[in-house]
């Protein structure tokens, strides 16, 4: 396996696939966060709190692997602890919600709409504009952030709000409808820093709820989140966890211009989304990226590349979901190679 240099930036690359360009090679964007600590020296927990660290393991990253996105991203629950929800900080592990806050109904009082400057939101801010400054000419960066059901769940407990689907559908709007506003506030806040919005809809996943209640809970407040974006002038993708073959279609429907998909039958999805969407994966972050070796990662890369070939609107090579910072670096590294083996355009040549 021959691994080539790139003869484009990763800035260069996606602009050039966004206006339907040629590439030097396939675009890559293995869903790399917070492991990058790890670059540094520094832990979980500082990453999460601190914008100077959460920069600087991005920056490492980027320079180490040369991938086409940094992904800000430190746990699922951000947006929901920006509301009011409390959240317990570990020393290295993302942070969880322990007790939610929307105990009963009327405990929706002790919630607000946030507006994007509570909590831990403007150490996103800083660090976009920490790395923005430092390898911006270079780098595309982006903020993931979970959407209204996510959140919503975060906030009343997931276990309830699933029961409260069947039986107080109003309160699951209700907290949404909350949740979306917030979003809309952060989402406005980081287009302002010239970095990309992601949606995280992970509780909306097919592993956890059907098509049916995805249709009525979550998919009209992906669609307006998706409205607010592109009325921002920005693209938008749209990531969920798990199983996603049965509800691939309905994600399309909601305008993301990505669909970033984890486990999820390509077969399937190009013939639901073709001329529709980019597709974004999905090479497995624990199958392949944990437990390797380097030569399963490499034949993974180059079966994903090989099956969509051709594929229009595009496709984005990644991994299925967030790499965990147990994924040994090697690991990253023989995705990156296989990229720039495997999707590699020979007949390229850079325009001036």
């Amino acid at each position: 396996m021959e691994v080539k240099k790139d003869i484009m930036t990763p800035k260069e690359r996606v602009g050039a696939f966004l206006g339907g360009k040629p590439l030097d090679r396939i675009v890559t964007m293995p869903i790399v966060t917070s492991n990058t600590a790890q670059l540094i020296g520094k832990s979980q927990k500082e990453f999460q709190l601190n914008a100077e660290v959460m920069a600087k393991s991005h920056i490492a990253g980027f320079e180490k692997f040369g991938y086409d996105l940094i992904y800000l991203f430190t746990n699922c629950s951000y947006l929901a602890e920006a509301m009011g929800q409390e959240l317990v900080y570990f020393e290295n592990e993302p942070a969880s919600c322990r007790n939610p806050v929307v105990k009963n109904p009327e405990d929706i009082s002790k919630i607000k709409v946030a507006e994007g400057y509570e909590a831990n939101l403007p150490v996103y801010y800083e660090a976009i504009e920490l790395i923005q400054k430092e390898i911006g000419d270079r780098a595309n960066v982006s903020v993931c952030f979970s959407g209204a059901f996510s959140t919503a769940s975060t906030l009343r407990g997931h276990e309830q709000f699933i029961k409260d689907t069947y039986n107080n559908p109003e309160l699951c709007h209700e907290l949404m409808k909350m949740a979306t506003e917030s979003a809309k506030n952060f989402i406005t806040e980081v287009v302002k820093r010239g970095a990309i919005p992601i949606i995280l809809e992970p509780l909306s996943s097919g592993s956890l709820i059907s098509p049916r209640s995805f249709k009525q809970f979550s998919k009209p407040y992906i669609t307006e989140l998706v409205d607010h974006a592109h009325e921002l002038g920005t693209i938008i993708p749209l990531h969920i966890c798990g199983k996603t073959t049965k509800i691939i279609e309905q994600m399309s429907e909601t305008g993301a211009d990505v669909l970033s998909i984890d486990l999820c039958d390509l077969e399937i999805a190009k013939e639901k989304v073709s001329g529709k969407s980019v597709i974004l994966g999905n090479v497995s972050p624990s199958d392949d990226l944990l437990f390797g070796p380097v030569e399963r990662i490499h034949e993974s890369c180059k079966n994903l590349i090989e099956t969509m070939n051709g594929y229009e609107p595009g496709f984005i090579l990644s991994t299925g979901c967030e790499t965990s910072d147990k994924v040994p670096m090697e690991n990253i590294q023989a995705l990156m190679d296989s990229a720039r083996s495997y999707g590699v355009n020979e007949d390229f040549k850079k325009q001036d």
